[in-house]
């Protein structure tokens, strides 16, 4: 009987899409190349959450309450308001061996929903200006920013036309534990790959029902959505349905 994977992998060498949209989690990156943000890559959305950045050669635009990139939008539910914080709060790069200049620049700044830290409080991000039938992956740039409090968990949903896929119980403050390693300081990223079924895309950043109180909003760091080229489409959507089972397997 042939594994998901295979299957998988078979339908795309036909068809070149997404059955589903697919997540995986990169390994802990150090700095600017690792990330595999690169010049070589297009990019419809590099979004930097509170200042501007330059990470391997690739400019992000900055996202702030009064600056918002061309083809996008933020906002937060009604129990929030849209903030920037500037500070590393509790992470220590150099303890998760992260050392690259421009990476700790996008890393270092953020939004976040003030007074949006409570269970049910939710953001929303849209991206437009995407191609139906196009393949895509997109990255969300995490970190930890506070070690004392509930591992700040969250629900990320990405609605596109009719398909909608949720990513349940991230732990945005707990690297470590999402990634098996045990150690909170490391960087990485959450990867969605799809085939776009309308021309916008819709991430909900949802504080899950039976949050700790004030568990915390989500913090965007750092956004990426990189369109896939149609020959090299079988071979991403296979090493990232790898990823996935690596990392359920850890769970």
């Amino acid at each position: 009987m042939k594994s998901s994977l295979a299957i998988l992998a078979s339908v795309l060498l036909v068809h070149t899409s997404v059955p589903a949209g697919v997540f995986s989690l990169s390994a802990p990156f150090t700095d600017d190349p690792s990330t595999q943000i690169s010049t070589a890559n297009t990019y419809t959305h590099a979004i930097s959450g509170g200042t501007v950045a330059t990470v391997n050669g690739v400019n992000f635009a900055q996202l702030s309450p009064g600056v918002i990139p061309a083809n996008f939008a933020w906002t937060s539910s009604t129990f929030g308001f849209n903030e920037v914080v500037n500070n590393f709060g509790q992470w220590i790069p150099s303890s998760g061996g992260v050392t690259g200049a421009g990476l700790i620049d996008m890393l270092e700044s953020f939004t976040y929903s003030g007074n949006g830290a409570e269970a049910g409080s939710s953001q929303t991000y849209m991206l437009s200006g995407l191609t139906a039938g196009t393949m895509y992956d997109l990255r969300l740039y995490q970190r930890v920013w506070d070690l004392g409090t509930s591992g700040r968990p969250m629900d990320l949903t990405f609605t596109h036309g009719a398909e909608t896929d949720t990513y349940s119980g991230l732990l945005q403050d707990r690297p470590g534990t999402v990634l098996g390693t045990g150690n909170q300081h490391q960087a990485y990223y959450l990867s969605y790959v799809f085939t776009a079924q309308a021309t916008d895309l819709t991430i909900t950043a949802l504080v899950p029902p039976g949050s700790p109180p004030v568990s915390g909003s989500y913090h965007m760091y750092g956004l990426t959505n990189q369109v896939i080229p149609e020959p090299a489409a079988a071979v991403t959507l296979a090493f990232a349905v790898g990823l996935a089972s690596v990392a359920r397997r850890r769970r």
